[in-house]
Parts: structure tokens; C-alpha cells; sequence
């Protein structure tokens, strides 16, 4: 018994040293946790850009076109609301838009049979065509302009962190005057309308703290051509209308992590 605890103490009086050396050892630091952008939730925000699109006004008994065709060009400005979900790496969400377009754009009206020239100039005949019936034309300009646009569309992505990558597609509407101007550039004849159409395009954006982010998107933007009757020109017209946005956006997101 006397020699169990002889040899018990013994080895409690060599391991103390190792014991406390241990103690004084500095503990390995745990490795910082990086944190991970949380895409999801409700947001909302203001995006400003410009736009450039292609328009025309073609006759409707003929087919041919009166103008040319031309571009419509602007600025834009308005406000999103959305939504994501998030799952892993892969966000998806709806987004809707409302904006002011101050979009507009016009060519000289040739006629459908590319007959029209400029009588106040003399300019010859458009196309090498010999005027009516040998006598000047009137000469007149078709316009096109958007006054606003809004969009309803799916939103699918792919984040890196704060980074996200996204494409989008659906639903657009625009409103629009279609008309006529005389030499002098005064009103003869219009019309506005509102336009259905589909969109798809894509983006980036980028979380610059919890809740904003800033983005960058170009959205491809098709309408249903439209009916356009004057008695000043060569008669009833169908106005097709293109466009292509490019615009900023800052976004607000409620709640996150």
C-alpha cells in the first residue's frame, strides 16, 4: 500500500511541470467567420438610364413603309419593387417597375410607294422615282415617342457572395403618341395608345452593405404594332415600336440577416 502511493505521488510530481507549461500555452486562434450576402427579402428602389429603340410608319393597304423607319431615343427614370429568394448560390425572385421615358424619334414621310419629294427644296425625286403626275408632293414627318414604361418580370441568378448575376424575362407595357408633322414642324395629326410587349435581358448587381445594392441591367423590349389613321398623309398607318433600355438602379432590402 505505502509503495502504491510512494510511486502515485512520484508521477503526480513529474507531470505538474508538463501540466503547467500546457496551461501557459497560447490557445490557436479560431478562424474568422466570413460572412455570406443574404440575397432574400423585399426591396425597393430608383434606377435612371437612357434608351434607344426603332420605329416606323407602314401603310396599311400597301405594306411599304411611309418613313423609312427611324430611331427613338431618350431618357429614363423611376422606381422597382421586388422580391428574392435565395437558395445556396441560386437567387430567384419577380421584380415590377414603373417608369417616365422621354423617348421620341421622326423621319421625313416618303409615301408608301417612295414617290414623295422635297418641293421646297427641289430636291429629285426619293429612289429615282418620277414625282406624281409630275407635281411636288406635300412633305411631311412621322414621329413616334414614349412617354412611360413599366415591366413585370421573373428575376434568376447566380451569387458570388455579394455579387450577384442575374437574368430576367416578362411582361411589358408602354404608352406612346403616334402622329404626323408638317414642314414647319407643327402638329397635323396623333394618336397615344398603350402597347403590350414582352421583355428579357440580364444584369449585375452588387451589395455594397446588408440591405443596399447597386446594379446595372440592359432590357430588350418588343410591342404589338399599333393603328395610326390620318386623312392628312397617305392614310392608315401600323406603328411598330422596339426598344432597348440600358439603366442603373440603387435597391433597398427590408429586414436581412
Amino acid at each position: 500500500m505505502k509503495k502504491n502511493i510512494l510511486i502515485g505521488t512520484l508521477g503526480a510530481l513529474l507531470l505538474a511541470p508538463t501540466a503547467a507549461l500546457a496551461a501557459d500555452l497560447p490557445m490557436k486562434a479560431a478562424a474568422p467567420v466570413v460572412p455570406i450576402y443574404n440575397w432574400s427579402g423585399f426591396y425597393a428602389g430608383l434606377s435612371a438610364g437612357g434608351s434607344i429603340g426603332s420605329s416606323d410608319h407602314i401603310d396599311q393597304a400597301t405594306g411599304l413603309s411611309d418613313a423609312g423607319g427611324y430611331n427613338v431615343k431618350g431618357g429614363i427614370a423611376g422606381g422597382t419593387l421586388g422580391y428574392n429568394w435565395q437558395f445556396g448560390s441560386f437567387v430567384f425572385g419577380f421584380e415590377g417597375d414603373a417608369s417616365w421615358v422621354g423617348e421620341v424619334g421622326s423621319n421625313l414621310d416618303i409615301g408608301p410607294n417612295g414617290l414623295a419629294f422635297a418641293a421646297a427644296t427641289g430636291a429629285p425625286p426619293i429612289n429615282g422615282a418620277p414625282p406624281l403626275g409630275g407635281a411636288p408632293q406635300p412633305q411631311f414627318s412621322s414621329f413616334t415617342k414614349e412617354t412611360w414604361l413599366a415591366t413585370a418580370r421573373l428575376r434568376f441568378g447566380y451569387a458570388v457572395n455579394n455579387l450577384l448575376f442575374y437574368g430576367t424575362g416578362g411582361y411589358a407595357a408602354a404608352g406612346t403618341d403616334s402622329g404626323i408633322y408638317d414642314t414647319a414642324h407643327n402638329l397635323l395629326d396623333s394618336s397615344s395608345s398603350t402597347r403590350n410587349g414582352w421583355t428579357a435581358g440580364g444584369g449585375i448587381e452588387w451589395g455594397f452593405a446588408p440591405n443596399w445594392s447597386t446594379k446595372f441591367e440592359v432590357l430588350y423590349m418588343k410591342f404589338d404594332s399599333v393603328a395610326f389613321n390620318t386623312a392628312f398623309a397617305e392614310g392608315p398607318r401600323n406603328v411598330p415600336l422596339t426598344d432597348t433600355v440600358a439603366r442603373f438602379g440603387v435597391n433597398y432590402r427590408f429586414g436581412g440577416p
